[in-house]
Protein backbone atom coordinates (compact mmCIF):
# COMPACT_ATOMS: atom_id res chain seq x y z
CA UNK A 1 0.00 0.00 0.00
CA UNK A 2 2.87 2.41 0.82
CA UNK A 3 4.43 1.75 -2.58
CA UNK A 4 1.18 2.45 -4.37
CA UNK A 5 0.79 5.73 -2.49
CA UNK A 6 4.39 6.71 -3.34
CA UNK A 7 3.85 5.85 -6.99
CA UNK A 8 0.65 7.89 -7.04
CA UNK A 9 2.48 10.91 -5.60
CA UNK A 10 5.18 10.62 -8.25
CA UNK A 11 2.60 10.45 -11.05
CA UNK A 12 0.73 13.48 -9.67
CA UNK A 13 3.97 15.42 -9.29
CA UNK A 14 5.11 14.85 -12.87
CA UNK A 15 1.65 15.44 -14.30
CA UNK A 16 1.33 18.71 -12.42
CA UNK A 17 4.73 19.85 -13.63
CA UNK A 18 3.97 19.14 -17.27
CA UNK A 19 0.61 20.90 -17.10
CA UNK A 20 2.18 23.92 -15.44
CA UNK A 21 4.84 24.19 -18.16
CA UNK A 22 2.26 24.10 -20.94
CA UNK A 23 0.16 26.73 -19.18
CA UNK A 24 3.20 28.91 -18.60
CA UNK A 25 4.23 28.71 -22.27
CA UNK A 26 0.74 29.71 -23.39
CA UNK A 27 0.77 32.69 -21.03
CA UNK A 28 4.25 33.72 -22.16
CA UNK A 29 3.26 33.47 -25.82
CA UNK A 30 0.16 35.57 -25.19
CA UNK A 31 2.12 38.18 -23.21
CA UNK A 32 4.86 38.46 -25.83
CA UNK A 33 2.21 38.90 -28.53
CA UNK A 34 0.57 41.70 -26.56
CA UNK A 35 3.94 43.35 -25.93
CA UNK A 36 4.77 43.21 -29.64
CA UNK A 37 1.38 44.65 -30.60
CA UNK A 38 1.84 47.50 -28.12
CA UNK A 39 4.97 48.69 -29.96
CA UNK A 40 3.08 50.08 -32.95
CA UNK A 41 -0.48 50.20 -34.28
CA UNK A 42 0.95 49.13 -37.62
CA UNK A 43 1.99 45.68 -36.34
CA UNK A 44 -0.33 42.97 -37.57
CA UNK A 45 -1.98 41.11 -34.68
CA UNK A 46 -1.72 37.70 -36.37
CA UNK A 47 1.96 38.23 -37.15
CA UNK A 48 2.58 39.18 -33.52
CA UNK A 49 0.89 35.96 -32.38
CA UNK A 50 2.83 33.85 -34.86
CA UNK A 51 6.14 35.48 -33.97
CA UNK A 52 5.49 35.00 -30.26
CA UNK A 53 4.90 31.29 -30.69
CA UNK A 54 7.86 30.85 -33.05
CA UNK A 55 10.35 32.85 -30.97
CA UNK A 56 9.48 31.19 -27.67
CA UNK A 57 9.37 27.63 -29.00
CA UNK A 58 12.41 27.99 -31.26
CA UNK A 59 14.52 29.43 -28.44
CA UNK A 60 13.85 26.25 -26.47
CA UNK A 61 14.68 24.13 -29.51
CA UNK A 62 18.00 25.93 -29.84
CA UNK A 63 18.88 25.20 -26.21
CA UNK A 64 18.04 21.56 -26.81
CA UNK A 65 20.06 21.50 -30.05
CA UNK A 66 23.03 23.09 -28.25
CA UNK A 67 22.60 20.49 -25.47
CA UNK A 68 22.39 23.20 -22.81
CA UNK A 69 21.87 21.79 -19.33
CA UNK A 70 23.54 24.48 -17.25
CA UNK A 71 23.18 28.26 -16.84
CA UNK A 72 24.28 30.21 -19.91
CA UNK A 73 27.60 31.51 -18.53
CA UNK A 74 28.66 28.05 -17.40
CA UNK A 75 27.68 26.64 -20.79
CA UNK A 76 30.02 29.21 -22.36
CA UNK A 77 32.82 27.75 -20.22
CA UNK A 78 31.99 24.28 -21.55
CA UNK A 79 32.27 25.63 -25.10
CA UNK A 80 35.62 27.23 -24.24
CA UNK A 81 36.80 23.85 -22.94
CA UNK A 82 35.63 22.16 -26.19
CA UNK A 83 33.11 20.06 -24.26
CA UNK A 84 30.18 21.72 -26.07
CA UNK A 85 30.20 23.12 -29.60
CA UNK A 86 27.49 25.82 -29.68
CA UNK A 87 25.43 27.98 -27.37
CA UNK A 88 27.16 31.36 -27.15
CA UNK A 89 24.82 34.36 -27.19
CA UNK A 90 25.65 35.13 -30.81
CA UNK A 91 24.78 31.53 -31.80
CA UNK A 92 21.31 32.03 -30.33
CA UNK A 93 20.94 35.46 -31.94
CA UNK A 94 22.15 34.31 -35.38
CA UNK A 95 20.12 31.12 -35.43
CA UNK A 96 16.95 32.74 -34.08
CA UNK A 97 17.25 35.59 -36.58
CA UNK A 98 17.87 33.20 -39.48
CA UNK A 99 14.85 31.11 -38.48
CA UNK A 100 12.50 34.05 -37.96
CA UNK A 101 13.49 35.58 -41.31
CA UNK A 102 12.19 32.43 -43.04
CA UNK A 103 8.71 33.31 -41.72
CA UNK A 104 8.69 36.48 -43.88
CA UNK A 105 7.00 38.81 -41.40
CA UNK A 106 5.85 42.03 -43.06
CA UNK A 107 4.99 44.40 -40.22
CA UNK A 108 8.32 44.32 -38.36
CA UNK A 109 11.96 43.44 -38.90
CA UNK A 110 14.90 42.12 -36.94
CA UNK A 111 18.23 43.78 -36.30
CA UNK A 112 21.11 42.90 -34.04
CA UNK A 113 22.18 44.57 -30.82
CA UNK A 114 25.28 44.34 -28.67
CA UNK A 115 26.06 45.24 -25.09
CA UNK A 116 29.57 45.80 -23.74
CA UNK A 117 31.03 45.76 -27.26
CA UNK A 118 34.64 44.56 -27.32
CA UNK A 119 34.66 43.63 -23.64
CA UNK A 120 35.12 40.16 -22.15
CA UNK A 121 31.39 39.87 -21.32
CA UNK A 122 30.16 41.25 -24.67
CA UNK A 123 26.60 40.13 -25.31
CA UNK A 124 24.65 39.89 -28.58
CA UNK A 125 20.95 39.67 -29.06
CA UNK A 126 18.14 40.12 -31.54
CA UNK A 127 15.88 43.18 -31.69
CA UNK A 128 12.38 43.37 -33.12
CA UNK A 129 11.81 46.82 -34.60
CA UNK A 130 10.08 48.87 -37.29
CA UNK A 131 10.83 52.08 -39.18
CA UNK A 132 8.42 53.98 -36.94
CA UNK A 133 10.10 52.75 -33.72
CA UNK A 134 13.20 54.16 -32.11
CA UNK A 135 15.87 51.65 -31.16
CA UNK A 136 15.18 52.32 -27.46
CA UNK A 137 11.49 51.46 -27.89
CA UNK A 138 12.19 48.30 -29.90
CA UNK A 139 12.02 44.86 -28.30
CA UNK A 140 15.03 42.78 -27.23
CA UNK A 141 14.56 39.05 -27.91
CA UNK A 142 17.28 37.28 -25.92
CA UNK A 143 17.25 33.47 -26.07
CA UNK A 144 20.69 33.04 -24.43
CA UNK A 145 20.20 34.88 -21.12
CA UNK A 146 17.83 32.37 -19.53
CA UNK A 147 19.23 29.28 -21.27
CA UNK A 148 16.65 28.97 -24.03
CA UNK A 149 13.77 30.54 -22.11
CA UNK A 150 13.20 33.64 -24.25
CA UNK A 151 13.69 36.93 -22.43
CA UNK A 152 12.17 40.09 -23.87
CA UNK A 153 11.78 43.72 -22.91
CA UNK A 154 11.97 47.10 -24.54
CA UNK A 155 15.61 47.99 -25.15
CA UNK A 156 15.38 50.96 -22.76
CA UNK A 157 13.77 48.83 -20.01
CA UNK A 158 16.38 46.06 -19.91
CA UNK A 159 17.81 46.17 -16.37
CA UNK A 160 20.75 43.87 -17.10
CA UNK A 161 22.23 45.23 -20.34
CA UNK A 162 22.73 48.57 -22.06
CA UNK A 163 22.20 47.90 -25.77
CA UNK A 164 23.45 49.53 -28.95
CA UNK A 165 22.87 48.64 -32.59
CA UNK A 166 25.41 46.16 -33.85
Amino acid sequence: MRHIFSLLLIVIFFTACSTKNIYTNENRIKQLSLDIQSLSKKIDKEEAKKLSFEAITYSKKLAKRYEVTTPALFHNTLINLNIKKRGYCYHYANDLQRYLKTKKFKTFEFIRAVSKRGEYFEHSSLVLTRDDLSFENSLILDAWRDTGELFWSKVKDDKEYIWEKK
